[in-house]
């Protein structure tokens, strides 16, 4: 990392990086509620605790893999919580 950058221009790099992920979210939960139409036209639940469970394993392996600063608990939480929240728009 670059020694010289002042506060502000972390901050800026962090404000571009949070509007990427609001974008990447959005992106996710227009997917999501692709998914949530086909479930309704053949009769499936939105909620399918098996694929989430499978979907939050992933997440753990992949945050081990990467090996950054957040461990994969936090990983796995964050993407509990952006599950919960898209599935609101699923249904």
């Amino acid at each position: 990392m670059d020694s010289h950058m002042e506060i502000d221009d972390w901050r800026k790099r962090i404000d571009e990086l949070t509007d990427t992920i609001i974008s990447l979210l959005n992106r996710r939960a227009e997917f999501a509620m692709e998914i949530g139409k086909l479930k309704k036209e053949k009769g499936l639940p939105v909620f399918d605790a098996a694929r989430e469970e499978a979907v939050l394993a992933a997440v753990a392996e992949k945050a081990v893999k990467a090996g950054g600063p957040l461990p994969p608990e936090s990983i796995v939480n964050i993407f509990r919580t952006i599950m919960e929240e898209t599935r609101k728009v699923e249904e």
